[in-house]
């Protein structure tokens, strides 16, 4: 599927347990409980590039919502973790939950709350040229949400955690170059 020209973006082979993916990847819907539900990007984010989902589908009875991020960490050489929050402490991710980004075991509010989208929202992130992270809500830049330099010289995943009343989402980045875990390894230290 492509999008401007450009391919759309699937999700990657490893995800958590309670994850389907629909459509030939560009869909995470999970099937049971409330976590176990981490979904990565098939390939790295370029910088610049914008990682964004759509919610598809929003139920449950659960408390929670949708968590989104970056990482430095490839797919492929990663144990998928519970939840997105197990990795709050880590070098390697920044996380947004709520209101709130966290990342080595630092926070920063940010003005508006994942918790209130609904059905057809979308969000998203980036991490731009002069290596500060922004999030978007339905396409709108909400601003610098974490400013210390994050690395732009090595590959960055997106990566959500499709928790608690959020059911599905649906991918809608895309991606100029493919490159995969072999092609980014010399860059990645992801050591800590």
């Amino acid at each position: 599927m492509a999008l401007d020209g450009k391919q759309v973006g699937a999700f990657h082979k490893s995800h958590g347990a309670n994850i389907h993916l629909l459509d030939e990847g560009r869909v995470a819907h999970r099937k049971d409980s409330y976590n176990k539900a981490v979904v990565f990007t098939e390939y790295p984010i370029n910088i610049g590039g914008l990682f964004e989902v759509k919610i598809e589908d929003i139920g449950g009875g659960w408390a929670g919502s949708l968590r989104i991020g970056m990482t430095l960490e490839c797919p492929d050489d990663i144990k998928v973790p519970l939840g997105a929050l197990d990795l709050y402490k880590s070098c390697n991710y920044w996380i947004l939950s709520a209101s709130t980004v966290h990342h080595e075991g630092r926070e920063r509010k940010v003005e508006f709350n994942v918790e209130e989208l609904k059905v057809g929202d979308t969000v998203g992130c980036s991490i731009h040229e002069d290596g500060k992270l922004h999030y978007y809500v339905n396409g709108q830049d909400r601003g610098v949400s974490w400013d210390d330099k994050i690395p732009t010289s090595k590959a960055l995943y997106g990566f959500a955690d499709v928790y608690g009343a959020v059911r599905k989402i649906r991918s809608l980045f895309h991606y100029d170059e493919r490159m995969n875990c072999e092609d980014d390894s010399d860059l990645l230290d992801v050591t800590g």
